[in-house]
């Protein structure tokens, strides 16, 4: 069965690229489906189409609707299962075979509640289960179809650009070392991001410390490698100085010294005027480390740096009540809110090795300014609805800025 799926599934489609895209919409439904789900190789199979989709004339933006729309169609269906039969689901043979799958999703919902419906798209094991699990519970249909339509928008990049970057670099004129170092540069951040996730989940009173010399081990270990990465380096810069850019805006007031002004005062006064004195701290602290730090050899731009830092010690300091799956669930409003600032320092443009030094730096100062704090206190976060209001304040100026106000 998986040699047929894998092997002569994907062979016609190479064959037949016209149907990609109706191919990734089903691959996406059936990976996001109830025991359909849990059966086949679905990320595998969408990685494969997205490379093909990739390689051929399929644009990207068609790739992640496709994506997308059976993702959610997915969830759908397996919502609408749970919610149809109930708990007659468990004398189903497959659930009657494994009872522990759908304990472990109900366990899951249990305790995140709609927060499992965005966390369950990015866990394989329960992905397929939590959606009918969320019918079972009655869950109401609308917020369900709001949290669906929302987690399916970061998952669909998520799974379908690795893929599709993979495919379509296979037609990039590049020297003959190039995808050698890129092997190496890619293999040494997932390690990275790896032992990273493993040291924060522990939770320990030194995750942050040692996440925080993690960091900048990497650091260090990026500028040393600097002499084996040339090739790959050369290449990018020569790539994103010639690049056209014709439908991304203008995004150079996000490199303007307002962006940082506007962002680091008003969050300053406001933990000031709500009394949080260690969240002050730590954002001092923060900020001067990220300085500090930008003293050393290899380091990246200290202005990209103190704008990262910003945006990671504003999301630290609003989710530090929550459970560590909940923090982790922030990833996915800090990941495209860091990038928009990545992406116009790059299409500056501005070399890659400095924009992945500078945010190596800015965690790397965040990290350590938490471990420092919770030494003295444990840190509260700001009330109500605050902990949200200074997240998205970032994303607001950016925004009016964007639009010249």
């Amino acid at each position: 069965m998986d040699n047929l799926l894998t092997g002569e599934i994907l062979t016609w489609l190479g064959s037949h690229t016209r149907w990609l895209g109706l191919a990734i919409f089903l691959i996406a439904l059936a990976e996001s489906l109830a025991i359909a789900g849990l059966l086949i190789p679905g990320v595998l199979l969408l990685f494969a189409a997205a490379a093909l989709a990739g390689g051929s004339d399929l644009g990207l933006p068609a790739v992640l609707g496709w994506a997308f729309a059976g993702a959610v169609c997915g969830d759908l269906l397996s919502f609408a299962l749970g919610r149809w039969f109930h708990q007659d689901i468990r004398r189903m043979r497959l659930f009657a075979r494994h009872p522990h799958w759908l304990d472990r999703g109900e366990s899951f919902f249990r305790r995140y509640g709609t927060y499992s419906i965005v966390l369950g798209r990015f866990i394989g094991p329960i992905r397929p289960i939590i959606p009918m699990v969320a019918g079972m519970f009655d869950m109401p249909a609308w917020r369900f179809l709001v949290v669906n339509i929302l987690s399916a928008l970061a998952w669909a990049p998520v799974y379908v650009l690795p893929g599709f970057i993979a495919g379509s670099a296979t037609r990039w004129p590049v020297p003959e070392s190039f995808w050698n170092q890129a092997l190496l540069l890619t293999g040494g951040f997932a390690g990275f991001a790896f032992l990273l996730l493993f040291i924060l989940r522990a939770q320990k009173r030194w995750s942050s410390l040692a996440a925080a010399g993690l960091c900048l081990l990497t650091l260090l270990s990026l500028h040393s490698a600097t002499p084996w990465l040339d090739v790959l380096y050369a290449t990018l810069d020569n790539w994103l100085m010639q690049a056209d850019w014709p439908l991304l805006p203008s995004l150079t007031p996000l490199a303007s010294e307002a962006f940082l002004l506007l962002n680091y005062l008003p969050i300053l006064l406001t933990l000031a005027f709500l009394r949080r004195g260690w969240s002050l701290v730590m954002l001092l602290t923060s900020s001067l480390l990220c300085l500090a730090v930008g003293l050393l050899p290899g380091t990246g731009s200290t202005h990209l740096a103190l704008v990262l830092n910003l945006l990671l010690t504003v999301i630290l300091l609003s989710n530090r009540h929550q459970s560590f799956w909940l923090r982790l669930s922030w990833g996915l409003y800090a990941a495209p809110l860091c990038a928009l600032p990545i992406m116009t320092w790059l299409t500056l443009p501005l070399s890659l090795p400095v924009v992945l030094a500078s945010t190596l730096q800015a965690a790397f100062a965040a990290l350590l300014a938490l471990w420092l704090v919770e030494r003295a206190a444990p840190l509260q976060p700001p009330p109500r609805p605050w902990s949200t209001l200074l997240p998205l304040w970032p994303l607001a100026v950016g925004t009016l800025l964007l639009a010249g106000i």
